[in-house]
């Protein structure tokens, strides 16, 4: 069963946003639980997690699991994805594709995961640039609040590579303007450093 969180204060867009997704697995036997945002356990037992401008994966090792329930070692093994999700500009196809995308990830098994370059082959998103190792680092930082004089100082490139960077993150992200692109990075910069795998779509 796949667990959907939708966090948004728009109840327009989360109820059409829950249609678009309900209609991706109308085909699929795949059962759907919607959970509620006020719940506190939600978030931990969410596969799926949308948000305003980003999605979180959660992919579970069930396999991982200890063979002895009794023991304290039950927590399995997890990948965590982000996803852009910036569809102020995109057509309803767009995000009806990225959708499917999103919940097919969300319903892999975490070894085809595990490989992140075998894993864009599977997925059919060779064709989509993902972020340098790079442009991840000036993503974080920027959500660190540093400015381009500061990480130039830190990475130990010029200011104008830095913005370089900024600029080929921003479009492969899909970010129409810096507040987009800084949201995104404020949110990935406060996670865990084992959580800061971005899939752009």
């Amino acid at each position: 069963m796949l667990n959907v969180l939708l966090i948004d204060s728009n109840h327009y867009w989360s109820l059409g946003l829950s249609l678009l997704i309900v209609n991706q697995l109308a085909d699929n036997s795949e059962p759907i639980s919607f959970l509620l945002p006020e719940n506190k356990d939600s978030r931990d037992i969410a596969n799926i997690i949308f948000r305003d401008d980003l999605v979180t994966i959660h992919v579970d090792n069930k396999k991982s699991v200890c063979k002895y329930a009794e023991t304290a070692q039950k927590e399995a093994q997890r990948i965590t994805i982000h996803v852009p999700f910036l569809t102020k500009s995109q057509s309803l196809s767009d995000i009806t594709i990225k959708i499917a995308k999103i919940l097919a990830i969300a319903k892999a098994d975490y070894n085809l995961l595990a490989n992140k370059e075998e894993s864009y082959w599977n997925f059919g998103l060779k064709k989509y640039a993902q972020l340098s190792d790079t442009e991840n680092d000036v993503m974080i930082l920027i959500g660190h609040g540093y400015n381009s004089t500061d990480i130039s100082r830190i990475l130990n490139r010029s200011r104008k590579t830095i913005s370089t960077h900024y600029r080929n993150a921003s479009r492969k992200m899909g970010a129409a303007n810096r507040a987009e692109f800084y949201r995104y990075a404020s949110f990935i910069a406060q996670c865990r450093r084992d959580e800061r795998n971005t899939l752009c779509l």
